[in-house]
C-alpha cells in the first residue's frame, strides 16, 4: 500500500492489480509508476474521495518490449549523434516483431474508444528531473477495421520511440544524466472526452502544482498551489500559450489583473481537439469557428464575451453575437463559483499525494462541466531546484547602472560577473518575417557561447506561437543563466504566468533564472537607451559583453539586472 515505502523506492508490480496491465519484464518507466502509486493513494483514501477521482483506463508496455523493437529492426547502432533525420526515416521504416503485434491485438481488444499514447521511460519523471515535454505523446481515434486501429497505434508507439533521440531529449539527458542508458516504456490510455461531430477532446484539461513557485503578487504563498487551465485538449496547457491561472487560496487573483482589455488579451481562443478522420490534432480559434460553443451546455461556466466598444465581458446569453467587435474567450470566470467540488477535488489531491510521495507533486487532469467527472491523467514528484534563502539586495542598487528590474512571477538567486548579454530586439523581431530563424541564431550562440549568459527578448520564449515571443526549443536555451522576458507596451509582446508548461520545468531543473520585465509600468525598468547601444552580430540580435549581475528576490518579488562600472 501506498505510503509504506518512498516514492523513489516503489514498484508498481507488487500490486497484483498492475500486473494485469502490465506487458513485459521491464521497467514501465516513471510517468506509468507515478500513475499506480496515485492509484493506491486513491485506494488508501477512498473514504475521503468517495470515488470523485478517476484514472483512465491504462496498459503498460514495459521498456524490454523497446529493447525487443531495436533488436528485430537491427537499430541498436544507433546513438545520440547519429543524425536525427536518419533515425526518424530508419524507425519509420521498422517492422514490429510478431511476438510484439500479439500483444498490442491484445490491448486493442479491450480498448475501443479513442486513445492517448504516452511515453514512459526509465528517466522520466523520477525526483531529480522530469524530462517535461522531451518524449512524444500522440492521440489516435483507435476507429477502423481493427488492422488500421493496429497500424494507428503502431505509428504513435513509433513517434514515441523515435523522441529518444529528438534534439531537446538528447541535449536534455547529456546535461542531467549524461551516464545513464535510456530505456522507452509506453502508456496506452483511453483518452478522456467525448465525441462532437467529427472530433473528440474533453471539455477541460489542467495541470496543477502542489507549490506554487512563480507568484505574481504577495498576496500569495509557495505552499498554496495553483492550477493552469484549458479548454480541449491538454496539449493548450503545457505549451507557452494562453490559459486561465488560479491559485488555491484566492481564486479571485489574476495574474493580468482586472482589467477587461488585458484578461481578454490574456485569455485562451485557441483549442486542441482530436480529429477522428485524420486522425491528426486541429487547433482551432473558437471566433472563427463558434458552432463548437453549441456543443457544450455549460459552456457559460468558462466562456464569456469581450466587447472591444465597452471594454467590458459579459456573460454568454445567446450563441451568436451580433456585434462584430465582440469575441469569446475562454475566461474561467464562473467555474470557481459553479463547480467548488472541483477546487475541493484539487486541494485534497496535492494533499495527500504529497503526504504519500512525501514531496511536492506535478499532476495533469481532465474535468466535465455537466458530469462533474475528475479523471487524473499523471502524477509526478514536482521537481524545483529553487533555494528560497534570503537574498540581499543592495540598498544602493537604484544608483547603478540598471539594465532591468521586474516585480511578480520571478524566481529567487544571485548572478555575479556574468559575461554576456543576448539580446533580441523586439523592434525588429515584430517586422522580421522568418521568425523561427531568429530562434535558431539563438541556438547556435547558446552553443557557441557556452557558458552561462543572460537572454534578453520580446514576449515569451519558447513561445509555439512565434507572434508572442522567440519559438525557441529547449537546447536552443540550456546554456542560460537567466531569462529577461520583455513585455512591450503598445506591442502583444507580453510576458505570461506560465508556469506549470514544460518550458518553466526545465528552469526550474536548470536552476535557470527567471525575470519578466514590462515596460512601462510601475516598479519595471526596461533601459532601451541602454540596450540600443552596440552592433547587431545577426538579424536583430546582439551581443553584450561586459560584467553584469542579477538580484532577484522571490520572497519580496524584486530583481534587477545591472552592469558593474568599468
Amino acid at each position: 500500500m501506498a505510503g509504506t515505502l518512498l516514492y523513489k523506492d516503489y514498484d508498481p508490480r507488487l500490486n497484483k492489480k498492475n500486473n494485469e496491465r502490465i506487458f513485459g519484464e521491464g521497467h514501465i518507466g516513471g510517468k506509468a509508476s507515478g500513475l499506480c502509486f496515485a492509484e493506491e493513494v486513491l485506494e488508501k483514501y477512498n473514504d475521503v474521495f468517495k470515488q470523485s477521482v478517476k484514472i483512465p483506463e491504462s496498459f503498460f508496455i514495459a521498456t524490454d518490449y523497446y529493447q525487443m523493437f531495436l533488436d528485430y529492426n537491427n537499430l541498436n547502432d544507433i546513438t545520440e549523434d547519429t543524425p536525427y533525420e536518419e533515425v526518424e526515416i530508419r524507425f519509420r521504416e521498422a517492422k514490429f516483431p510478431p511476438e510484439y503485434k500479439k500483444m498490442l491485438i491484445e490491448i486493442l481488444n479491450k480498448m475501443y474508444y479513442p486513445l492517448a499514447v504516452r511515453s514512459s521511460s526509465l528517466l522520466e519523471d523520477n525526483v531529480k528531473y522530469s524530462f517535461a515535454g522531451k518524449y512524444y505523446t500522440t492521440f489516435i481515434p483507435n476507429k477502423g477495421t481493427d488492422r488500421e486501429r493496429l497500424k494507428q497505434l503502431e505509428k504513435a508507439i513509433k513517434e514515441i520511440y523515435v523522441s529518444v533521440y529528438g534534439p531537446d531529449a538528447v541535449a536534455y539527458r547529456r546535461k542531467h544524466a549524461p551516464d545513464q542508458k535510456e530505456l522507452m516504456g509506453v502508456i496506452v490510455q483511453q483518452l478522456i472526452g467525448s465525441q462532437k461531430g467529427m472530433y473528440f477532446y474533453p471539455e477541460v484539461s489542467g495541470v496543477g502544482f502542489s507549490r506554487n513557485y512563480r507568484r505574481w503578487t504577495d498576496r500569495i504563498k509557495i505552499e498554496d498551489g495553483v492550477v493552469r487551465l484549458v479548454f480541449g485538449l491538454g496539449t493548450k496547457c503545457t505549451g507557452r500559450g494562453y490559459a486561465r491561472i488560479f491559485s488555491l487560496t484566492n481564486l479571485r487573483l489574476r495574474p493580468e489583473g482586472n482589467n477587461p482589455k488585458e484578461i481578454a488579451k490574456n485569455s485562451q481562443e485557441a483549442f486542441d481537439v482530436l480529429n477522428l478522420i485524420t486522425g491528426e490534432v486541429d487547433t482551432y480559434n473558437i471566433n472563427e469557428t463558434p458552432q463548437f460553443l453549441a456543443y457544450h451546455e455549460k459552456i457559460g461556466d468558462i466562456a464569456q464575451i469581450y466587447s472591444k466598444r465597452e471594454n467590458a465581458i459579459f456573460d454568454i446569453n445567446m450563441l451568436n453575437s451580433s456585434d462584430a467587435s465582440n469575441k469569446y474567450i475562454f475566461t474561467f470566470e464562473n467555474f470557481p463559483r459553479r463547480h467548488k467540488g472541483f477546487f475541493n477535488i484539487i486541494s485534497k489531491l496535492f494533499k495527500y499525494l504529497e503526504e504519500e510521495m512525501e514531496m511536492a507533486v506535478d499532476i495533469e487532469f481532465t474535468y466535465d462541466l455537466k458530469k462533474g467527472e475528475f479523471y487524473l491523467l499523471q502524477t509526478r514528484p514536482l521537481t524545483s531546484y529553487e533555494s528560497f534563502r534570503k537574498v540581499h539586495i543592495p540598498k544602493d542598487i537604484e544608483k547603478k547602472c540598471v539594465l532591468l528590474k521586474g516585480d511578480r512571477m520571478l524566481t529567487n538567486g544571485i548572478l555575479k560577473n556574468i559575461r554576456y548579454i543576448v539580446y533580441v530586439d523586439h523592434e525588429v523581431y515584430s517586422q522580421y518575417k522568418d521568425k523561427h530563424e531568429i530562434a535558431r541564431i539563438i541556438g547556435r550562440l547558446n552553443k557557441s557561447i557556452g557558458d552561462k549568459y543572460i537572454l534578453v527578448g520580446p514576449g515569451r520564449w519558447g513561445s509555439s506561437n512565434p507572434y508572442l515571443g522567440v519559438p525557441v526549443i529547449y537546447n536552443e536555451i540550456s546554456n542560460a543563466a537567466m531569462i529577461v522576458e520583455l513585455g512591450i507596451k503598445n506591442g502583444d509582446f507580453m510576458p505570461e504566468l506560465s508556469y506549470g508548461t514544460h518550458f518553466f520545468a526545465d528552469l526550474d531543473v536548470d536552476n535557470i533564472l527567471y525575470m519578466p520585465v514590462f515596460d512601462g509600468y510601475e516598479n519595471n525598468i526596461f533601459n532601451e537607451e541602454w540596450f540600443k547601444k552596440g552592433a547587431y552580430i545577426d538579424t536583430g540580435v546582439k551581443i553584450f559583453e561586459g560584467r553584469f549581475d542579477a538580484y532577484l528576490d522571490g520572497d519580496k518579488m524584486i530583481g534587477y539586472v545591472i552592469a558593474q562600472e568599468k
